[in-house]
C-alpha cells in the first residue's frame, strides 16, 4: 500500500492483533515519529505504551515515548479470519495553543479595559466608518450617556438625533486630521474633546479616538478667555498686545507667503504698507507683525485716519503744549507718535489722510522727530510705522490727492491681502474656528451641515473675513437647532444684504450659465479646495469619495495644478 495515497492531517496506523505496525501514513511517520527509524513491523506499544484497545472511550489520550500527548481513536477489523486494528492519532497541541492565546488575549483585553476605566479622562473610539466601538466609564460619567445609547451607533446618527450634536470623531473622519472641540453634553459636563485619526500600515483610516476632559471647573476662566474683545485699537485707543505669536488659519499659498514674509521683516524698522479690500484682515497682519517683533513689549497704537476730524488730526498725531489753542488742556497732551515710542504706530485708512498733514508725517518719518503744536522743543520719534488702506494709492497719487514722496516712503515693504473669494481653501477652516469661538461664547454646540459649507464656498463674501465672522455669529444666535443648514444661511444672507448682493458673479443667481456649466463650476471649486487642503492626491481622493484615477481625470479636465 502506498502511504502517499492516505496522507491525512492526522496519524493513521494499521496493526495486527499483536500491535505490529503493518501500515502508517506520512503524518504519523514524519510528524509523530519524526522519521527517526523504520517503524514497519515494530510494535505500536513501543511508541505508545498506554495504548488500550479495551478502553470504552471513543477518544482517549496517550503519550508518545517523548511524553508528548496525542488523542487516539481505534477500531477493530476482521478480514479473512484475521484481526486488525486501525488507529487514528490527533495532535491537539495547536488547538491548545490557540486556546491559551485566546485566554491570554481575553485577559489582556480585560486589563486594558480596566486600565482605561481607571482614567479620569473619557475615551471614545470608532471604526473607520464612524461606528462607536468602545467608550470607557469616565466618558459615560462625563456625558451622562449609557453604552446602550451609543455602542454600535454611528457618530452621524448620534449627531443627527442630537445625542452627540458636536461629534468630534465625525469631524475627524470628515477632515482626516486632528480636531478639538468644546462639547456641552446634554446630560453631563462641559468638556474639551481632542480627536485624532488612526491609520493602518497602508495609510487608510482604521479608527478614530477622542479624549474627553472635564473643564467645568475652568468654566469661568474659559468665559474670560473667549469673551469677545476688540482685537484692534479703535480711534486712538492704546493697547498692549501679547508677544505670543497669534494662531493663524491659512491654507492659501498666497497667504502663507504673506505670513512668511511678515516673519522675515518683523524685527527690522522698515515701514510697512498693507493693501487690501475692507474686511480682509489688514489689522490682523499689523498686530501679527507687532506680536512677533522685538517691539512686542511696546505699545500698539492705532488711529483711523478717516474717523478723526481733519482739524483734530494734527493734535492727535503730534500732541500739543499747554495754551497752544483755546480749550487745550492744562499741561498739554502727548500725541500718538509719542505714545507709540518703543512700539508700533498703525495708521489705518492712510489714503484718507488730509494732504496738508501728509507733509508733516513725511517730515517726522524722515527726521525721526517732530514738534508738538505750540511747542519749540523737538520730540524724538522711535516707533515703527505700519500703514493700511483699501484704496489704490497710486491712483490717488496720479490725482494729486496723495503725495508721491510719502507713498514711496511708506511703500518700503508692502503686503497685498487677497480677498476671501480668491482664497476659498481658507473659508471652511475659518468658519470652523469662528463657530468654535461663538459656541464657547454663547454656550452652544452648533455645527454646519455639509451642504451649508458647500454654499459657503460658492458665495463670494464681498465683506471678506469680517462678513464671514459676523455671519457665523448671527447663525449661531438665530438657529433653533444644533445644526446650521443652507436654508438658515440663505435666509440671513438675503435679510441682511438683500437680493442684490447675490447677483453679479455670485453663483446663487447665475442665470446666464446652464445647469451643467454651473455644476462644473461648483465641482471645480470643491476639487480645487480639497486639493489645496490635502497632503497629497490620495488623501484628496479619499476625502472626495472618488477613485484616484477619477480625481486625476477631473484635475486634467479643469486644468488644476497643486
Amino acid at each position: 500500500m502506498n502511504s502517499k495515497n492516505i496522507d491525512l492531517n492526522m496519524g493513521f496506523v494499521i496493526t495486527d492483533d499483536k500491535f505490529n505496525i503493518l501500515y502508517s501514513n506520512n503524518f504519523f511517520k514524519t510528524n509523530i515519529c519524526k522519521n527517526n527509524e523504520d517503524i514497519l513491523n515494530k510494535k505500536l506499544t513501543v511508541f505508545f505504551q498506554d495504548i488500550n484497545v479495551d478502553s470504552d472511550d471513543d477518544l482517549y489520550s496517550v503519550k508518545y515515548r517523548d511524553n508528548s500527548v496525542y488523542y487516539v481513536v481505534h477500531n477493530r477489523l476482521k478480514l479473512q479470519g484475521k484481526d486488525f486494528y486501525v488507529f487514528f492519532f490527533y495532535d491537539f497541541t495547536l488547538g491548545n495553543e490557540l486556546e491559551k492565546q485566546i485566554i491570554r488575549l481575553s485577559s489582556q483585553q480585560y486589563l486594558y479595559n480596566e486600565m482605561l476605566n481607571k482614567l479620569k479622562d473619557g475615551i471614545y473610539i470608532t471604526d473607520e466608518e464612524g461606528t462607536t466601538t468602545y467608550v470607557n466609564d469616565a466618558f459615560l460619567n462625563l456625558s451622562g450617556l449609557t453604552r446602550d445609547q451609543i455602542i454600535g451607533k454611528t457618530v452621524y446618527d448620534l449627531r443627527r438625533f442630537n445625542i452627540l450634536p458636536n461629534s468630534c470623531c465625525a469631524k475627524v473622519i470628515e477632515t482626516m486630521a486632528p480636531v478639538s472641540t468644546i462639547n456641552n453634553y446634554y446630560k453631563g459636563q462641559r468638556c474639551l474633546v481632542s480627536g485624532s485619526p488612526i491609520f493602518d500600515e497602508k495609510g487608510n483610516l482604521a479608527k478614530t479616538i477622542a479624549v474627553i476632559r472635564d473643564v467645568s471647573e475652568l468654566d469661568v476662566l474659559m468665559k474670560n478667555i473667549t469673551k469677545e474683545k476688540n482685537q484692534f485699537i479703535k480711534n486712538s485707543e492704546i493697547k498692549n498686545i501679547s508677544n505670543k505669536e497669534p494662531f493663524v488659519v491659512i491654507n492659501n499659498e498666497k497667504m502663507k507667503n504673506i505670513y512668511t514674509k511678515a516673519k522675515k521683516i518683523a524685527n527690522v524698522e522698515s515701514t510697512v504698507l498693507i493693501l487690501g479690500e475692507t474686511g480682509v484682515g489688514k489689522d490682523f497682519i499689523a498686530t501679527y507683525i507687532h506680536g512677533i517683533s522685538n517691539r512686542s513689549s511696546g505699545k500698539f497704537v492705532k488711529i483711523n485716519c478717516s474717523a478723526v476730524p481733519e482739524h483734530l488730526l494734527e493734535s492727535e498725531f503730534f500732541g500739543y503744549e499747554e495754551g497752544a489753542f483755546t480749550g487745550a488742556q492744562k499741561g498739554g497732551k502727548k500725541g500718538l507718535f509719542e505714545e507709540a515710542n518703543g512700539g508700533v504706530l498703525y495708521l489705518d485708512e492712510i489714503g484718507d489722510m488730509p494732504y496738508t498733514l501728509q507733509v508733516k508725517l513725511l517730515s517726522a518719518l524722515n527726521d525721526r522727530m517732530f514738534y508738538r503744536i505750540g511747542g519749540t522743543a523737538s520730540v524724538e520719534f522711535n516707533a515703527r510705522i505700519i500703514a493700511a488702506t483699501n484704496v489704490d494709492l497710486k491712483h490717488l497719487v496720479e490725482e494729486k490727492k496723495f503725495r508721491a514722496d510719502l507713498y514711496y516712503r511708506l511703500n518700503v515693504v508692502n503686503f497685498v491681502i487677497p480677498p476671501l473669494r480668491h482664497r476659498k481653501e481658507d473659508i471652511i477652516p475659518l468658519a470652523h474656528q469662528f463657530i468654535e469661538y461663538y459656541n464657547n461664547k454663547y454656550g452652544k454646540n452648533c455645527y454646519f451641515t455639509t451642504n451649508c459649507l458647500e454654499h459657503f464656498l460658492v458665495y463670494d463674501w464681498p465683506g471678506n473675513i469680517r462678513e464671514l465672522k459676523n455671519m457665523i455669529e448671527r447663525l449661531v444666535l438665530m438657529t433653533d437647532d444644533a445644526f446650521i443648514d443652507t436654508n438658515l444661511f440663505t435666509e440671513n444672507l438675503m435679510f441682511n444684504e438683500g437680493v442684490e448682493s447675490l447677483s453679479g458673479n455670485n453663483h446663487f443667481m447665475q442665470e446666464a450659465k446652464s445647469l451643467k456649466e454651473r455644476i462644473d463650476d461648483y465641482e471645480k471649486e470643491i476639487i480645487e479646495t480639497t486639493l489645496a487642503s490635502s497632503k497629497n492626491m490620495k488623501e484628496a481622493a479619499l476625502r472626495l469619495g472618488i477613485d484616484l484615477s477619477t480625481l486625476v481625470r477631473k484635475k486634467q479636465k479643469y486644468d488644476l495644478t497643486k
